[in-house]
């Protein structure tokens, strides 16, 4: 509970310092705003043989190459309330499967509007993203993915997996 109290005031705090206020203020929308923050985390597999069982003075031979398998998850969340919305499996990052997570987070809240709070991906700035109706993104400060809760969730998801 203290560390979700610290985290709410920290982000509250950032927003405040850092312009976002500003953004939000100068929206002039008819819905309530809802403020995420969004990233994209690659997991996935690959193939390591390092222990068989064998014949004694018998060396077992598996023929093997090397593979990886990968997904992406995407995530919003809504560091003050905790609201988070997801989607896994995408092959890849790039601006239209961006564009699909975003139109399915729009959907999902469609009764606020959304300020979307991200790093400076460069498929974060393109044109597409910024034309999707109940949405407006803002950006967080280059090489600053401390300031970002949901990378705090990636690394408790890569703890335990």
């Amino acid at each position: 509970k203290q560390i979700y109290n610290a985290l709410v005031l920290s982000v509250k705090d950032y927003v405040h310092k850092n312009g976002f206020k500003d953004v939000i203020e100068d929206l002039k929308v008819d819905k309530p705003i809802k403020l995420m923050f969004m990233d994209e985390m690659r997991f996935g597999l690959i193939s390591n043989y390092r222990r068989s069982w064998s014949k004694i003075g018998k060396r077992t031979v598996i023929a093997n190459q090397q593979e990886f398998s990968n997904r992406y998850l995407y995530s919003a969340i809504d560091p003050i309330n905790g609201e988070n919305f997801h989607i896994l499996g995408f092959p890849d990052v790039n601006a239209s499967i961006t564009k699909i997570f975003l139109e399915a987070l729009v959907e999902e809240y469609k009764d606020f509007h959304i300020v979307m709070i991200w790093d400076n991906a460069p498929f974060h700035r393109k044109k597409e993203l910024h034309e999707i109706d109940g949405l407006t993104p803002a950006y967080l400060p280059s090489y600053s993915p401390e300031l970002n809760p949901v990378e705090r969730f990636f690394q408790e998801i890569r703890k335990v997996t």
